[in-house]
């Protein structure tokens, strides 16, 4: 509650200041101004001061945001909502609940199942132990829809944190229970964003239920197949200064590989392609963490960050055959550069217009293979862009296509011909010329691998 008295209040007076700032600029520019330089000074004044206003109050939501809930009692609480935001199954929450619920806010949990109020996890205490709780609770709680409440300490409904035992949420088919006495001095909107993460982990946990479910009772590999799709970006942002085009080709119904292209800003997007071992449901799932875990980051700028919490939250698993290949790239055109982790993939490209026409430079591996070993060390490189610059990224898929007289595709002539009309050619053109150059390259043969493409062409950097 605090922070949003406190954000009504700014956004109040950065309201009324605006509102003097336009009346004033209106008032000296009517003095001796016609009707048309008036009505022009008007429609400018609002641009200005508006569109000023509502950047700075961006700014300072966001500081603000930090100063309340990021600090004090509600801290203890939002460590845990950062704790769940890598969870992918229930061992991992168990073990959030531990650490950040159970030390750190001196906290006692029940988690139960909705449908048959099985009791899937209870903290060891003495409050947890009490055979009378759970039936307490049922009895008290059953009828309630989905959201968060607050409980007295006799195990009553409350409206509100103040004078609060704890809290209980109801999201996902879950019971939520958690016991503290600090629960008054958590600031409310703390436990708002906390459940917005609930209902996402949850959400989860359901999507890779349902694919173990499928795989082991029904064996339908098509509806596995539609599901890993779901992991894929719907359709690519749209960004000022940048197109994007993509192409994925599964070799059969359940892929390897994947891509992603993310919007931080508009002068910001983060570029992913990659490619786990092996294929099948283990994979689909594999490549579903990976994604969400990016997805989910707080700070998709920091690349090594990103690339060591993936490779947690594959070795999380357990699946001792698994890992992956990846490359993120950060590409940003205010500061014309692109930052990227090549992280074991094949070598990726960018192509550059050039005085003496189009050069085609080569990105490197440098990080090792991620969701293996402990990844400690995570080497960040960056590269300068110009206007038509086009990076483009692909799978061993695409590269490694070999012809009959035994060439790889990334070193034919045809292959660098293509890569170096990229400059002049739309984006979409291009992408689609370079999946049926690879699609037909190994003529008569059939393709041994997924084929993933997604290219990105930098507009005009100088407007």
């Amino acid at each position: 509650m605090e922070y949003r008295r406190a954000r009504g209040t700014a956004s109040a007076v950065s309201w009324a200041f605006a509102a003097l700032a336009y009346a004033f600029i209106i008032y000296i520019a009517s003095a001796g101004s016609g009707l048309v330089g008036t009505s022009i000074a008007a429609v400018v004044a609002y641009l200005i001061v508006f569109i000023m206003r509502r950047n700075l109050f961006v700014l300072y939501d966001a500081r603000l945001y930090r100063s309340i809930l990021g600090t004090g009692v509600s801290r203890l609480l939002f460590d845990f909502v950062d704790r769940i935001r890598t969870c992918f199954t229930m061992p991992e929450f168990v073990a959030a609940i531990r650490e950040s619920l159970e030390k750190s806010l001196d906290a006692s949990v029940v988690l139960i199942k909705s449908n048959t109020w099985e009791v899937v996890y209870a903290s060891p205490s003495a409050l947890t132990s009490d055979p009378a709780l759970v039936p307490a609770l049922k009895h008290n709680y059953r009828e309630l829809s989905e959201g968060l409440v607050f409980m007295d300490e006799h195990l009553n409904l409350t409206v509100s944190n103040a004078g609060a035992r704890g809290f209980f949420v109801l999201c996902k088919g879950y019971y939520f229970f958690v016991f503290t006495r600090i629960s008054p001095y958590v600031d409310y909107d703390a436990y708002r964003v906390m459940y917005g993460e609930l209902l996402i982990f949850f959400d989860r946990v359901l999507t890779v239920a349902k694919l173990f479910e499928i795989a082991a009772l029904t064996k339908e590999w098509r509806q596995i197949a539609e599901t890993q799709r779901t992991f894929l970006p719907e359709m690519l942002p749209e960004q000022p200064k940048v197109t994007l085009a993509a192409y994925w080709r599964p070799l059969v119904n359940v892929s390897g590989d994947f891509y992603d292209a993310l919007r931080i800003d508009d002068d910001r997007t983060l570029l992913v392609m990659g490619d786990v071992s092996g294929k099948g449901l283990a994979a689909a799932l594999v490549m579903g963490i990976v994604i969400n875990t990016i997805r989910m980051a707080n700070d998709k700028t920091d690349l090594a960050a990103l690339v060591r919490t993936c490779d947690s939250a594959i070795r999380g698993m357990g699946f001792d055959d698994k890992y992956v290949v990846m490359f993120l790239g950060l590409v940003d055109v205010r500061s014309k550069r692109l930052r990227y982790v090549n992280a074991a993939m094949p070598e990726q490209f960018v192509v550059v217009r050039t005085v003496k026409g189009p050069v085609v430079k080569r990105l490197a591996s440098n990080c090792g293979i991620v969701g293996l070993v402990s990844i400690t060390s995570v080497e960040v490189e960056e590269i300068a862009l110009r206007t038509d610059d086009v990076i483009v990224l692909s799978t061993d898929g695409l590269t490694e296509i070999v012809s009959a007289d035994g060439v790889a595709l990334d070193q034919s002539p045809e292959f660098g011909k293509l890569m170096g009309s990229a400059v002049d050619s739309g984006i979409d053109e291009f992408v689609e010329r370079l999946a049926t150059l690879g699609e037909t390259y190994v003529a008569d043969k059939k393709l041994r691998d997924d084929i993933t493409i997604l290219a990105a062409k930098v507009g005009r950097l100088w407007d």
